[in-house]
């Protein structure tokens, strides 16, 4: 049986829930604040980047690169609108809320991040030998995003019927005794 929210199950996921929301918003908030200043960078100059330009790490080889922009969309715009998006999926509102649509969405969203963090990680280490300092800063945030999330999800998940850990009743069950007259009969324990 699904909590109720006035008990004090309910109101545990709730916590946990808005707890997680507030977690995950202010990843999100950051990720667009990252987000924006290298959208800002890229269509003003990208040598207004406060990183260097030489070795390996090197923001200006990352963010101007033929890989920088995906479907003619700079990866700075995309990762703004996927942090914004983002945000819409992880403030406390949508982490209370018992929809299965918001619930799945968030955790496709956050997986979505991951493994867009695996391509833009393989192609700034094999192909283009430099790393953005921010690009990995917004790496790093969607990475902790996904992981929040299937933390988040899983602590806040209801329980189906019958994997309820609190109802005694439920986990042992009854015995019959079936007493047959007679002295040399023993009691046969049925279940």
């Amino acid at each position: 049986m699904a909590a109720e929210p006035g008990t004090d199950e309910g109101a545990s996921r709730a916590r946990t829930a808005t707890r997680f929301g507030i977690a995950n918003a202010v990843l999100a908030v950051a990720g667009v604040g990252v987000s924006t200043y290298l959208t800002w960078a890229h269509y003003t100059s990208a040598k207004n980047l406060a990183c260097s330009d030489k070795g390996t790490i090197n923001c200006l080889k990352v963010t101007t690169s033929s890989y920088s922009k995906q479907f003619g969309i700079p990866l700075a715009v995309l990762g703004l609108a996927f942090f914004a998006v983002t945000l819409a999926f992880q403030n406390p509102w949508a982490w209370r809320s018992t929809s299965r649509l918001i619930r799945r969405g968030r955790m496709a969203i956050a997986t979505g991040g991951a493994v867009m963090v695996l391509w833009l990680l393989w192609v700034e280490l094999f192909k283009l030998d430099a790393i953005c300092l921010y690009c990995s800063a917004v790496h790093v945030l969607s990475v902790l995003l996904f992981i929040s999330t299937g933390l988040g999800t899983a602590a806040t998940a209801e329980l189906p019927d019958g994997f309820d850990d609190d109802d005694e009743d439920e986990d042992e069950s009854e015995t019959v005794v079936d007493e047959k007259p007679g002295a040399d009969r023993r009691p046969v324990a049925r279940r």
